[in-house]
């Protein structure tokens, strides 16, 4: 992963160490012990084919840690927390499995990744996954603001494909979180 000048408070970047030798290698993608990994409950592993993009999601409750294990993404990341130093910050970050790195997104930032070439990732999540926790905006809005590469008719997931505009998007994360609010015990 190339260094990035800012990211959306509350992302994490951890570089990963890959052992190499006769055998193979072996690459340590979580300890419980490294900053704002404690609690992660649920883990997923995700092979995608080339020219596939997943999201723009945000989630209002979950933390995501996400690793590239082979080949390449490039992943978009928007800070849409009201209350956030970086609120409004927009940054893409290029992973690799060749240069292994942990990314971890904490609730309230936007994100979603274009495969180009395909690649095989894992990543763990603070709460079991559930629809009510993911709030989707179309890939190419040009609100998101992000320096996406030429990508020409990505394979998307249904959802993904009618999915609303970024300020759509925004309103409906703001709901969630008045929701929320009203809702939790004092």
């Amino acid at each position: 992963m190339k260094p990035s000048p800012a990211l959306p408070e509350g992302v994490i970047c951890t570089q990963l160490t890959r052992h190499q030798d006769a055998r193979g290698d072996l690459t340590e993608v979580f300890r419980q012990d490294w900053p704002g990994l404690i609690g992660l409950t649920q883990w997923n592993a995700s092979r995608n084919e080339p020219n596939v993009f997943r999201g723009m999601h945000v989630h209002p409750l979950h933390t995501d840690y996400m690793v590239v294990l082979e080949g390449r993404m490039l992943l978009g990341l928007v800070d849409i927390r009201p209350d956030s130093a970086t609120r409004g910050l927009r940054t893409r970050l290029d992973m690799s499995g060749d240069r292994p790195s942990g990314v971890l997104i904490p609730p309230g930032v936007l994100h979603g990744f274009y495969v180009p070439d395909g690649n095989f990732l894992v990543w763990g999540m603070s709460h079991g996954w559930t629809r009510d926790d993911e709030i989707e905006c179309r890939w190419d809005d040009p609100e998101l603001g992000l320096d996406w590469p030429a990508i020409s008719a990505p394979a998307l997931s249904e959802r993904d494909a009618k999915a609303s505009d970024f300020k759509t998007m925004v309103e409906r994360y703001r709901a969630s979180l008045e929701t929320q609010r009203l809702t939790s015990p004092a």
